[in-house]
């Protein structure tokens, strides 16, 4: 389509505008290059990602396959206020390199952040809606850090790691040994992890629950005060039924100090 990018989007907010009053069970036709209406999205972003990176199929003028007679419209109904600079964003303001990022797919980076900041400048009719177009327009043209001179920016580099987290969610198949969370990663990198001892302490000093004396104990017998916390939101605690596991008013962290000399000395250099 031609009219550069502006135009583009102009055509895409038109057509979208009209798929959605006609939706067919909640599904809308991708019209573009490459699905021509042969694939269905409940997601009309989808859509629009897809028309403005391949276009529209060639000779569909009349939307036949998204009820095209249901909602009359015309091209002067789309206010110049939701339709942002394009090409503001089409580089990364501020990218000092020149170069377009791109996602795992090869597909510029810039679209998806320029749909970003187009839904929301159209969500923005209220005050609150402006104050959060206003900090995602900060986060756009912060850096990534200070001194940043690869041009990264806040918002643009975390728009990336999210595009890489939902296209390699699954690239490993089931049954790999890949730790699943940051503390079992955490675990495998430094499994030699000195010890350390958790005693429950009575809240106002008085002892700590350990020994034969006073293991077993609920309540602390100096002050009387239990070791452990009273959950007001869990009534069948409150009625002396344990419902839940029980977290301590105190707890006290011992460090035992032989495995750490042991492991200080193991170096000779540290002798």
């Amino acid at each position: 389509m031609a009219g550069g990018p502006k135009s583009l989007l102009t055509a895409c907010i038109i057509f979208l505008r009209v798929a959605e009053a006609n939706r067919q069970k909640g599904f809308i036709c991708c019209p573009c290059n490459k699905c021509k209406n042969q694939k269905e999205y409940s997601a009309s972003r989808t859509i629009n990602f897809h028309l403005f990176e391949l276009g529209f199929m060639p000779s569909y003028n009349c939307w036949t396959s998204h009820g095209e007679q249901g909602v009359e419209m015309e091209e002067d109904e789309v206010e110049d206020d939701n339709i942002p600079d394009f090409d503001q964003y089409s580089g990364f303001e501020g990218n000092q390199t020149g170069e377009k990022k791109m996602d795992a797919d090869g597909n510029d980076v810039a679209d998806d952040l320029g749909q970003m900041l187009q839904d929301a400048k159209e969500d923005c009719e209220s005050e609150k809606g402006a104050h959060k177009l206003d900090k995602m327009l900060e986060d756009h043209r912060t850096s990534l850090y200070p001194g940043c001179e690869q041009g990264h920016k806040k918002l643009d580099t975390t728009l990336e790691f999210l595009q890489w987290k939902a296209k390699n969610s699954n690239i490993l198949p089931e049954g790999n040994k890949l730790p699943e969370t940051t503390y079992e990663a955490k675990k495998i990198v430094c499994p030699l992890g000195l010890e350390v001892q958790k005693i429950h302490a009575c809240p106002n000093d008085c002892i700590l629950y350990r020994g034969e004396e006073y293991k077993n104990l609920e309540a602390c017998p100096v002050c009387k005060a239990l070791w452990y916390k009273i959950r007001r939101d869990d009534p069948g605690e409150v009625d002396g039924q344990l419902t839940k596991k029980r977290i301590p008013a105190k707890v006290m962290w011992y460090f035992p100090i032989i495995p750490r000399l042991r492991r200080l000395f193991r170096n000779k250099g540290n002798v």
